[in-house]
């Protein structure tokens, strides 16, 4: 028999907004995409699980970043256009877009 952990809210917020700052901070200055993807945080980040979603689309909506592997990974979807790959804006819209539309996170209208 298995058991599955669900980290507290609080924990799992403050445990998020450790990595993805530590993730900023150590790929501030990388322009791979690979690279930032792929850093040891990011990592973390996408191993928490699909209950980051919403705090993935609450960072993206403050502040774009490449958080559009991460988001691919855990929701299986991709809804950026093939023109617009490799626009952050634009790829920021289509994500944030379908988080409301999936009512991952709300924003004020």
């Amino acid at each position: 028999m298995s058991t599955t952990l669900i980290a507290p809210p609080a924990r799992l917020s403050a445990l998020f907004r450790q990595l993805a700052d530590q993730w900023r901070s150590e790929t501030q200055f990388l322009s791979s995409t690979t690279a930032i993807c792929t850093h040891p945080a990011y990592q973390r980040i996408i191993g928490l699980g699909p209950q980051v979603i919403p705090l993935i689309l609450a960072e993206l909506e403050k502040q774009p970043a490449h958080w559009f592997w991460a988001l691919q990974a855990l929701t299986g979807e991709n809804p950026v256009r093939v023109a617009d790959q490799g626009n952050v804006p634009a790829m920021t819209t289509a994500w944030l877009t379908w988080g409301r539309d999936k009512g991952r996170i709300a924003f004020p209208a």
